[in-house]
């Protein structure tokens, strides 16, 4: 997928992670927002040239699903390495607010959105660099 495209549906699941109730509608607060960072991990792994935007293939990775998923041959770039973290938190989220039966608290919700932020302040950085805005 292309970078813009990336970022147009990583601003999708944000436009509609604010109209949701991150304790009432848990499962799918961590869904949108697993999904929207992402699709910003995704982005700034292209304009890296770490991933490639075409379909997978002649050796190359394409989309990420999940930080782990398809597995990466090396270490991804220094700079994304704290996007992997903050993401790999709202992915173990889904054991216990998807899959299973709790909500949310409040402390939760804050870290959700404290990793949602720094994860676009770093892929934006990147954007920024090489001339494509987020």
């Amino acid at each position: 997928m292309k970078i813009s495209a990336h970022l147009e549906k990583a601003e999708a699941f944000e436009r509609s992670l604010a109209k949701l109730n991150p304790i009432e509608d848990t499962e799918l607060f961590v869904v949108f927002l697993m999904r929207a960072c992402t699709n910003r991990l995704n982005a700034a792994l292209h304009a890296l040239d770490f991933t490639t935007e075409a379909p997978a293939g002649n050796g190359r990775i394409g989309d990420l699903n999940h930080t782990y998923k398809p597995k990466l041959d090396t270490a991804p770039p220094e700079e994304l390495r704290p996007v992997f973290e903050r993401l790999g938190y709202i992915e173990e989220l889904r054991a216990d607010f998807v899959r299973g039966p709790r909500l949310l608290t409040e402390v939760e919700v804050a870290e959700c959105r404290a990793a949602h932020a720094d994860i676009t302040t770093r892929t934006g950085r990147i954007f920024e660099r090489i001339g494509r805005m987020a």
